[in-house]
């Protein structure tokens, strides 16, 4: 999924240098409406149970 991640990446890209910040922060990444190859291949990470933190 490379090219999702070069649309991702270029996006936030472009936001960032629109709002003058130029860099990209996770809240550029996170407006950034994935397509659905993205969306698809993406898989929540499982909740850690407390006997696996310690």
């Amino acid at each position: 999924m490379i090219g999702s991640l070069d649309q991702l990446i270029h996006e936030a890209a472009n936001d960032a240098i629109a709002d003058g910040t130029e860099k990209i922060t996770k809240a550029h990444l996170d407006a950034v409406i994935l397509d659905v190859a993205a969306q698809t291949q993406f898989t929540p990470p499982r909740q850690r149970r407390r006997s696996e933190a310690r």
